[in-house]
């Protein structure tokens, strides 16, 4: 039976519909502690620049201490790394945060406590693009598949606390100067940064580096209820509590054109929560890092950023948080379970979590030193660190959080197991022979596909589709 609607209608309609229903993206964003930080300034500039002294041949598997027998310091550092950028590549993130990534300005190690620029990507972040992700890995001698080559167009490097000098004895033992009394701990200035990836556009950055801790309401450094000497606001001097800033690296907004769409990557990598005394001081940090995005999310306006801008996320904004939280759920040395601060926050999506077979069989390898995965509670196939088994075990401390406003399609952990041709890529804790014990990280790569919708154009179609409208509204008349 012929329409009773004329075609103009029909196709004004079918427009305005189609507008609507336009395509989403699906999205993976990704977060990889690499352990690309290096023991010396300016090391990981030395490394990245692929310098024939330390070369490797990348088609060779290194997995025994044996396989590695010929190789200088330089060149474990090097393999290492080629291993970090297979493991990139294999993944394949559209927007991928890398964290411990020694930071430099513009080729120059170090640190500062200056803003990076919107847009701005180290030098070493560069080189590992073009000698590292640009490159293909893997071979038939391997037993890999040869990886593709990744290429990021985006990239933002900022600048982070470690290592920079406070002018304070913040760990009490009498003495200024180290590694403990920087603004986050760091050898020198610019260790343990991190580094921004992202195949779509970064539109804006905003970072709170200098945000002091002090200022965060209710914080555990002012308002510490722990009693006695181990009270931070007693365990720190007042002239201390002045300076001490909140975040140990950093936490960077990176707002990013998906299609059209703002997507807020919020990461940052919040201290361990170890490494100090009866007083907790990391502990307690820790646990208002993790708060702090918290907040952020939720639109707190006390919160102020390095650029002079102040206040939180507008409501209704899409986000995915990303990074090394040092935080399990239930195992661990965490303050009062801190990250359950975003687990159960209304606006975090947690309707899909990363696992992997790898966790579940490293929880009870035959290889372990010891029996903390034994008594763990959170599930191992959540675990996303192969940390000592003495203590403090597996664990899960990466996560990539969506917002609940989006969905979550895919989501994984790259740890292979035992017998893969991926496997050597993660290998076991403390392998002998190995820069830092492992082929690539303590850490593995987590992921999550999202979908992001695309913003509707309405204002464009609101004319045609009031015209088709008015033409039914006509029609019904003559009728």
């Amino acid at each position: 039976m012929r329409s009773p609607f004329p075609r103009a209608v029909m196709l004004a309609a079918s427009a305005f519909i189609g507008t609507v229903q336009a395509a989403d993206s699906t999205v993976r964003f990704a977060t990889f502690n690499a352990s690309l930080n290096r023991n010396a300034l300016g090391d990981l500039l030395f490394d990245l620049g692929a310098t024939q002294a330390g070369s490797v041949d990348i088609t060779r598997p290194y997995v025994t201490n044996a396989d590695t027998a010929g190789l200088t310091t330089q060149q474990r550092e090097v393999l290492q790394a080629h291993n970090v950028a297979e493991i990139i590549q294999r993944i394949n993130a559209d927007v991928l945060l890398v964290n411990e990534f020694d930071f430099d300005s513009a080729g120059t190690p170090g640190s500062t406590s200056i803003p990076s620029a919107p847009h701005y990507s180290s030098q070493a972040a560069q080189l590992f693009q073009d000698n590292y992700l640009s490159v293909a890995h893997g071979s038939g001698t391997t037993g890999r598949q040869i990886s593709n080559p990744v290429s990021y167009s985006y990239r933002h490097t900022p600048a982070t606390n470690t290592g920079i000098g406070s002018g304070f004895d913040l760990n009490n033992n009498g003495f200024v100067g180290g590694g403990d009394d920087a603004f986050g701990f760091g050898s020198f200035a610019g260790q343990f940064g991190f580094t921004i990836y992202s195949k779509y556009a970064i539109k804006s950055v905003r970072s709170f580096q200098n945000f002091l801790w002090k200022d965060m309401p209710d914080n555990l450094l002012t308002d510490d209820p722990t009693v006695g000497a181990n009270n931070l606001a007693s365990f720190y001097s007042a002239a201390e509590i002045d300076v001490l800033r909140l975040s140990s690296k950093n936490h960077v907004d990176v707002v990013l054109d998906v299609n059209g769409t703002d997507v807020h990557f919020l990461t940052a990598h919040p201290t361990p929560p170890v490494f100090d005394g009866a007083e907790d001081r990391n502990g307690k940090r820790n646990a208002d890092e993790i708060r702090f995005w918290a907040d952020y999310i939720a639109g707190a306006a006390y919160v102020y950023d390095d650029q002079g801008g102040t206040g939180g996320l507008a409501a209704g904004s899409i986000f995915v948080i990303a990074g090394d939280y040092n935080a399990d759920p239930n195992d661990g040395d965490a303050f009062q379970d801190p990250i359950e601060q975003l687990l159960q926050h209304p606006l975090v999506n947690v309707t899909v979590t990363p696992e992997s077979q790898g966790g579940v069989l490293a929880a009870v390898d035959v290889n372990n030193n010891g029996p903390a995965n034994a008594t763990h509670l959170t599930d191992p196939k959540f675990d996303t660190a192969d940390f000592n088994d003495a203590a403090p075990g597996n664990l899960r401390v990466d996560y990539v959080l969506p917002s609940s406003n989006v969905d979550i399609v895919g989501a994984g952990i790259f740890w292979p197991v035992e017998g893969t041709a991926d496997r050597p890529l993660v290998g076991e804790f403390n392998t002998p022979g190995l820069f830092a014990g492992l082929p690539s990280s303590d850490h593995k790569a987590v992921y999550v596909d999202v979908t992001i919708p695309r913003p509707v154009p309405v204002p464009a179609a609101l004319p045609l589709f009031a015209t088709a409208l008015l033409s039914l509204r006509l029609l019904r008349r003559s009728v």
